[in-house]
């Protein structure tokens, strides 16, 4: 009788309480495949701070050949450091801005963006090599299979916009495209985010069926991130956080003249160093607004790992605006600039949790 009873009540906690959906999320969790998702978007937050880096300091053109193969093995001996450097100095970058610089300099430029690079093919590697023991051991579910392959084709995805972008500054002007620039760093964000997402269905319990206002607040905060992020590609990429030094006035004025000098106006929201910078600088308020109702709707919620990510969400923005803040004050200065950006990610990737668990 104790086991019948015990049946019964399995059933109904089984079938009668969980969504269809629920209960195959719940059988299709592997936390070894999510350990190694984990792994993943880890590693991928580091590279996109390492990027930020090579960013700020120059480095992103200083190497100006991409080979796949040979592209791996760094120079040697002093006159491989000799034909890199020549190579250097036929670019518009080292004819325009860095003009006289001498070999010392160069390598630390070059081993930035060496790095960089090297890392990003480890990366993709860390990628591929347990996907196909994973595919081998069949601890993925044919019906998630393209799921995983796609991932690794963004890998591939994301190498080709890395490329691009460098090739546009060694064309004829010594800087990269805001627009390539831009992509790549969106690049690395879906990547992040559909490593992650995916890491956290292998190890979190299966979603509720209804997540109310606070699922649909968080996916605004989502919505609005990644708008907020890209728009800090375009800054990054016109170099629009040197234009002002100042806050909250911008040009000694709250609203600067010439945010609409281009037309069409829309042009303005991209190619515009003012207009990028002037709302990027404020369009984080709205962030935090929505951080804050996510907060408080969050502290009434039975989940402890909801209420303490609606928390941490809160928290990283109001660091990132301060750092936004520092950054403008300090032109830019490249500690401060770079945290700047981990931060945003790290916030991104709160958000994210805060969605899933919601």
């Amino acid at each position: 009788m104790y086991k019948i009873n015990e049946v019964i009540v399995r059933f109904n906690t089984i079938y009668l309480t969980e969504t269809p959906s629920s209960f195959m999320e719940r059988n299709l969790q592997n936390p070894a495949v999510g350990r190694w998702l984990l792994i993943i978007s880890l590693l991928i937050f580091l590279m996109v701070a390492f990027g930020g880096l090579v960013r700020l300091t120059r480095s992103g053109l200083s190497i100006v050949e991409w080979n796949v193969v040979t592209g791996i093995i760094p120079p040697l001996s002093d006159s491989d450091w000799e034909a890199e450097f020549t190579l250097y100095q036929q670019s518009p970058e080292y004819k325009k801005i860095n003009f006289g610089m001498n070999i010392s300099d160069f390598k630390f430029i070059y081993h930035m963006e060496f790095w960089h690079r090297f890392f990003g093919r480890l990366l993709g590697l860390s990628y591929l090599l347990p996907l196909i023991f994973f595919l081998y051991k069949r601890a993925i579910p044919s019906n998630k299979i393209l799921q995983y392959v796609g991932i690794g084709l963004l890998f591939v995805l994301q190498g080709i916009i890395g490329w691009l972008m460098v090739k546009s500054g060694l064309e004829d002007r010594p800087s990269v495209s805001h627009i390539r620039l831009t992509l790549h760093l969106l690049g690395a964000l879906a990547l992040l985010g559909t490593c992650l997402w995916s890491a956290m269905s292998h190890l979190l319990p299966p979603r509720l069926p209804h997540g109310g206002s606070i699922r649909r607040l968080s996916a605004f905060l989502i919505i609005t991130l990644i708008m907020q992020i890209a728009a800090g590609g375009l800054v990054a990429g016109l170099k629009a956080g040197y234009i002002s030094n100042t806050f909250p006035l911008m040009f000694e004025q709250l609203i600067p003249n010439g945010l609409l000098n281009l037309k069409p106006t829309m042009i303005n929201f991209v190619d515009n160093p003012a207009t990028v910078h002037f709302q990027h600088r404020w369009f984080g308020f709205l962030i935090l607004a929505v951080s804050a109702a996510m907060y408080y709707m969050g502290k009434t919620e039975k989940s402890r790992l909801l209420r303490r990510s609606t928390k941490t969400v809160l928290i990283l923005c109001l660091i990132q605006i301060s750092l936004g803040i520092i950054t403008v004050l300090s032109s830019v200065a490249i500690t401060v600039a770079s945290l700047h950006q981990i931060v945003a990610v790290a916030l991104f990737m709160g958000s994210l949790l805060a969605y899933r668990c919601s």
